[in-house]
């Protein structure tokens, strides 16, 4: 899959200055409900070369002892240097992101992913990323994703229609949790819709949210929105968080926190480089 912090054509200019440079060696955090170990833990490591670290607990309450430990490298992680990027996953309860709890997330000076719309509304005080609630039972068929044009120089493809989303089971033919509508981003840039509501959105450092509850004016790093489903959901087990996505919806998650974070994605060979390893299979048999 092609790293969008290496864009090269000239429509990507304004966009390149925004991501954030790669580092060899990152701390990740990851928030929800989920035991550890699980499919969202999996997905990380397996699609990014430069996690050295997963912490994976409830860091819903960014004052508690808990999140400032993970966030800060002290406590239980003292010695392991702090957190690099923190991302919130999608089975959870989006109550405990509510009353201000999670808003110090919001001023936090490292990036930022959020896979849920439930925690990222302005509704209940959470963390008012975006200023409308969230839609229920939007249809998944076809090709049902509409990449903007910022999408599109994200996530690495045309700008247009794609099926980013599929169903694990019946319970998952619709999607629940999108950011209802298209309006109330603040500064933020709309990547992708399905169905007139939102899917992904991104803003830049710098950028102001659009809810009113979010308790910064701008944010201090980037801040990426991408709603995964996580139905059929038991207990919040995590099962199902990166079930509902088609190769084409996972690898432009992959590619937009690429972009957003200084996460690395693991490349994929590129044709010249399956050409040389033809070149050099075709010589050894000649050799022999």
């Amino acid at each position: 899959m092609t790293t969008r912090k290496k864009l090269t054509v000239a429509s990507s200019l304004s966009l390149l200055a925004l991501s954030t440079a790669p580092s060899s060696a990152l701390v990740v955090m990851i928030s929800d409900l989920v035991p550890a170990g699980s499919a969202l833990e999996g997905f990380i490591a397996s699609n990014f070369s430069n996690v050295t670290e997963v912490r994976h607990a409830d860091y819903a309450n960014f004052s508690s002892a808990g999140s400032q430990d993970a966030l800060n490298g002290t406590g239980s992680h003292a010695g392991n240097g702090a957190a690099d990027v923190f991302i919130i996953g999608r089975s959870l309860s989006s109550g405990g992101y509510s009353s201000g709890n999670a808003d110090g997330w919001n001023a936090v000076s490292i990036p930022v992913v959020n896979l849920t719309s439930y925690t990222a509304r302005d509704a209940g005080n959470r963390m008012g990323w975006h200023l409308n609630s969230t839609s229920t039972g939007t249809l998944i068929a076809g090709n049902e994703t509409t990449v903007t044009a910022f999408g599109a120089e994200i996530f690495g493809v045309a700008a247009g229609t794609y099926d980013f989303l599929t169903a694990s089971a019946a319970a998952a033919d619709n999607f629940n949790g999108l950011a209802s509508g298209q309006t109330g981003f603040g500064d933020g840039n709309i990547l992708a819709t399905v169905g007139g509501d939102t899917l992904a959105a991104f803003w830049k450092a710098g950028a102001a949210p659009g809810g009113v509850n979010s308790g910064v004016a701008t944010f201090p790093a980037n801040r990426l929105l991408f709603n995964i489903d996580n139905d059929p959901n038991a207990g919040n087990n995590g099962v199902n968080d990166v079930a509902n996505m088609s190769a084409t919806g996972a690898a432009a998650l992959v590619s937009a926190i690429d972009f957003a974070t200084p996460l690395t994605a693991v490349p994929e060979p590129s044709t010249s480089l399956l050409g040389l390893l033809a070149l050099g299979f075709a010589a050894g048999r000649r050799r022999r």
